[in-house]
């Protein structure tokens, strides 16, 4: 939320916060890389492989679309209305193309794009959990640098270069499912901790500045490919202690639909003009309006899956 606001309203360079904030799309590839590794866990907790993958389907998808339905249709809803031009049957059209996703993919126009790429990377799981668990260790290591040398073609290619973001964030997501396949106590040495804080700060250091200098020589898919190592480089540190907080899980449990609402209102808040009004606000009120509403709809998703289960039942 700090990066989004960060770059619709800008405020004066502050050493090393500015710099961390810059690089906010880490927490992006922090979320990939921890869903592929929570997603194999769960896989081979409930034997997936063997019994089928009828209910890991039913069950992140649930997860996913409900949330994505109801706070993506009103909003997409607003976006025709208010904020697309021409005739009723190109709004409409538009509308189509945004909730179904095919904006993201033709386009790369899309807000919700990290919604869209957690599906298609949902629907992959399946495929690539099966396929790295019997695979050696040559043929991982040769698929990772198969998925970054694809991501850097597609960057390339007409109509593919636009949903980049996506196909750039698939390592890291690929690396998450190794992880979680090959779980073990894992010693985090002196050297490592040192190794990984020096990552962080090289890489960070470089990936902050062309954030922060438009013409900063780095093209996007290489700026995105350096989240890579950092992300494998913060999980590390964090993974040197287990810190448990009932506040942290709580809003970890909304992070999915924080992300939904804050992006939807950022727009609005442009829209109207209240970008410049609130100024520096927008770093307070945003997240606060944002975790309000995203419990709201929590609430809500509660009742919806409720009655799914309901139905399923009766099927």
């Amino acid at each position: 939320m700090m990066f989004h606001s960060f770059r619709r309203v800008s405020m004066p360079y502050i050493p090393i916060v500015t710099n961390v904030i810059g690089i906010g799309n880490l927490a992006v590839d922090i979320f990939f890389f921890f869903s592929g590794l929570c997603l194999s866990l769960s896989a081979r907790y409930h034997h997936y492989a063997e019994n089928g993958w009828r209910e890991y389907l039913i069950r992140r998808f649930d997860r996913v679309l409900i949330p994505y339905l109801i706070i993506g249709i009103p909003y997409q809803i607003w976006n025709t209305v208010f904020d697309s031009y021409g005739s009723l049957i190109r709004r409409i059209a538009v509308f189509c193309g945004n909730i179904s996703s095919a904006t993201f993919w033709l386009k790369g126009t899309q807000t919700t794009w990290y919604l869209f790429a957690i599906v298609f990377f949902y629907l992959l799981f399946p495929m690539l959990y099966c396929y790295l668990k019997k695979s050696s260790l040559i043929i991982r290591a040769s698929l990772i640098v198969g998925l970054i040398a694809m991501a850097i073609a597609f960057s390339y290619l007409p109509v593919i270069k636009f949903s980049i973001d996506a196909w750039a964030r698939l390592p890291i997501f690929t690396i998450g499912i190794l992880y979680g396949i090959e779980e073990k106590e894992r010693n985090i040495t002196g050297i490592s901790v040192f190794a990984s804080v020096l990552t962080i700060c090289i890489l960070g250091g470089i990936t902050s500045a062309s954030e922060l200098l438009p013409d900063f020589p780095l093209p996007h898919v290489y700026r995105l490919l350096l989240y890579i190592p950092m992300t494998l480089a913060v999980c590390t540190l964090s993974s040197r202690r287990e810190i448990r907080s009932t506040l942290l899980e709580w809003i970890g449990g909304l992070s999915l639909e924080i992300y939904l609402v804050h992006m939807t209102i950022l727009h609005p808040i442009e829209y109207y003009g209240l970008r410049e009004a609130l100024g520096y606000w927008l770093y307070l009120v945003l997240p606060i309006i944002s975790i309000g509403i995203s419990w709201i709809v929590s609430r809500l998703e509660m009742h919806v899956r409720k009655q799914l289960r309901q139905l399923r039942s009766i099927n």
